[in-house]
């Protein structure tokens, strides 16, 4: 298994383990008003508790934790973004769609599979340090599930940023990731490769530290055992 495979267009979802997210989130699932940021952080002191022999990175559980919570309450209150269904990369809720009443809920819900930490990233003029790759599936209009990324580096507060996000614009299995302060998109591949296409430079992602749904598992069954 390569470090990007969840890049990779499937028919199946790559996703293997579900939280039980509802234990936590008590909220009807048609509540039209829900602070994201209690059950984020319910969640993540959940995780970073049962993390007992600190074999996990704290800031990847805490990272997780935020955007893995946040997914499943767009999911409940259609806030989800889906951009497999609709165009010029406009971020609209599903719930604003035509289509929302007929989507099938793999279409509704934008799956975390995994988070990449990356010590530093040079773009043409551009420095990034202590960069975070999160990797999502979303079930397109073709029944396959594609990836959704979205792009963090952490602020002396110790508080996560989106800096970027992404998607397979083009169905070719490269990721369009639009970058703040970056003058044009770049490219990302399954190989783990950035493409500038004004320079046709490539530009190695150094995964130094990563986390998955199957990680996330581990850490709650070892506070079953």
């Amino acid at each position: 298994m390569g470090k990007f495979d969840s890049l990779l267009k499937t028919r199946k979802s790559k996703r293997k383990y579900l939280y039980d997210y509802t234990k936590l989130y008590k909220k009807g699932r048609f509540a039209t008003s829900v602070d994201y940021h209690y059950f984020e952080n319910l969640y993540t002191l959940e995780l970073l508790d049962n993390n007992k022999k600190k074999k996990y990175n704290e800031d990847l559980i805490t990272l997780w934790g935020k955007l893995d919570m946040k997914s499943y309450i767009d999911y409940d209150l259609g806030n989800t973004i889906n951009l497999y269904f609709v165009e010029n990369f406009s971020r609209i809720p599903v719930n604003q769609l035509e289509d929302y009443n007929y989507m099938p809920e793999d279409s509704r819900k934008a799956s975390l599979l995994d988070i990449k930490y990356s010590k530093h990233l040079s773009l043409e003029n551009i420095e990034l340090n202590d960069l975070y790759l999160a990797t999502f599936e979303i079930f397109d209009k073709e029944n396959n599930f594609r990836p959704y990324v979205l792009l963090f580096i952490k602020n002396d507060e110790n508080v996560f940023l989106e800096i970027g996000q992404g998607y397979d614009s083009n169905n070719n299995g490269n990721i369009e990731l639009s970058i703040e302060s970056f003058n044009y998109p770049i490219f990302l591949t399954p190989k783990g490769l950035i493409l500038l296409p004004l320079t046709n430079e490539k530009i190695k992602f150094n995964v130094y530290d990563s986390i998955t749904d199957i990680d996330i598992q581990k850490i709650q069954k070892s506070n079953m055992g």
